[in-house]
């Protein structure tokens, strides 16, 4: 009976291999982690298949990992699958996505969270290395900004003014896109 153990016990557990462990913390934290990707992609086929993948990562990484707080590290890891598969997504729907525009110029352009996330996966490869690097790994992957300035060998202080000049640079590349779709396609 593992129902009443504590997220710590049953971490531990974890950690040594114990499958029935693993079932309760599953068993524990699946719908919510459902609802936190579901929320995030708006597809709950898409959103089983990342919390499959959290669970499938916990599970190959039980040894190795040092978990605090469990519920906070199943959330970090959906936040982080959710992002994997969206940035994947995009890849893949990019040409689509830039042939389905050209084709359809006449209807309205909605931009959900799914489209302008593509939008901003593409205008951060248009920047510089280091930019780029900054903008996905902290902004889109939620990484600790020393964690990538460490990554890219600069100080806090330089990530910080290059995410200042990053995100001056993504405001206005958005600005001009808002500008283009509402003389493109007026309102009224």
């Amino acid at each position: 009976m593992y129902s009443s153990h504590t997220d710590e016990q049953l971490v531990a557990l974890l950690a040594n291999g114990d499958e029935s462990a693993f079932n309760e913390i599953y068993n524990r934290y699946w719908k919510w982690l459902l609802f936190i990707a579901h929320k995030r992609l708006r597809d709950t086929e898409a959103a089983r298949e990342v919390i499959q993948q959290v669970f499938l990562n916990l599970w190959h990484k039980r040894n190795r990992i040092m978990i605090a707080s469990l519920p906070q590290y199943l959330a970090a890891m959906a936040r982080h699958a959710v992002y994997r598969h969206l940035a994947n997504e995009g890849r893949r729907q990019e040409v689509q996505t830039s042939a389905m525009i050209q084709a359809e110029s006449s209807e309205a352009f909605d931009l959900d969270n799914k489209q302008l996330l593509e939008i901003l996966v593409k205008y951060a490869h248009e920047l510089p290395a280091k930019f780029s690097i900054l903008f996905i790994h902290h902004k889109l992957m939620d990484k600790p900004l020393e964690e990538v300035a460490e990554e890219l060998g600069v100080s806090p202080r330089t990530a910080e003014r290059y995410i200042g000049e990053v995100m001056k640079i993504m405001r206005n590349k958005l600005r001009a896109l808002r500008t283009a779709i509402f003389t493109t396609f007026p309102l009224w």
